[in-house]
């Protein structure tokens, strides 16, 4: 595997928002959903900037949504723009389902569509591979592959793989 670039991208995504997700799953997704959103993500961004060594661009490059699709589940969508380097993700998804009734049922996961070079050599066009955020630091990658722009795909791989109950692939790293 090729060695990933530590860019402000590339940080934003794997040490800003991965640890304060898996912190408190649902406070992260109430912050988005309030007031206190743009102040959250514009210090996390300076911070990533900080530690990449960058001064740019000065804002995030990101666009965010909140999905309710019924009570007790939320699925927080974030598409980034200027992606060119392998890990740095074009669409996260941060998913928070409330326990069942009976308490079972609940889960938090956070699945990532990262830029990779090398599929994007092999194939010849931008390809992005799905990948999964873990609370403990791993990443798993999926080993599916998608174009960059295919949100609509992304999102099927995401609700098959939540569908089928299927744990974290077994390619692992930290990171």
């Amino acid at each position: 595997m090729a060695d990933m670039a530590v860019t402000a991208l590339w940080t934003f995504a794997h040490r800003a928002l991965a640890p304060q997700f898996h912190r408190d799953p649902a406070r992260f997704v109430a912050t988005l959903d309030g007031n206190a959103a743009p102040a959250l993500l514009e210090d996390m961004w300076t911070w990533s900037l900080s530690a990449a060594g960058a001064t740019a661009p000065p804002r995030p490059p990101l666009s965010y949504g909140i999905d309710r699709p019924r009570p007790g589940l939320a699925i927080v969508r974030m598409a980034f723009r200027g992606v060119i380097l392998t890990g740095e993700p074009w669409h996260i998804r941060f998913i928070v389902r409330d326990p069942d009734a009976d308490g079972a049922g609940a889960y938090t996961r956070m699945f990532l569509l990262e830029h990779s070079e090398h599929a994007t050599e092999l194939s010849g066009a931008p390809t992005a591979i799905a990948c999964e955020s873990e609370a403990d630091g791993t990443h798993h990658n999926w080993g599916a592959t998608l174009a960059p722009s295919d949100e609509a795909g992304f999102d099927d791989f995401v609700v098959a793989v939540l569908r089928s109950g299927a744990a974290p692939a077994a390619s692992t790293r930290r990171g």
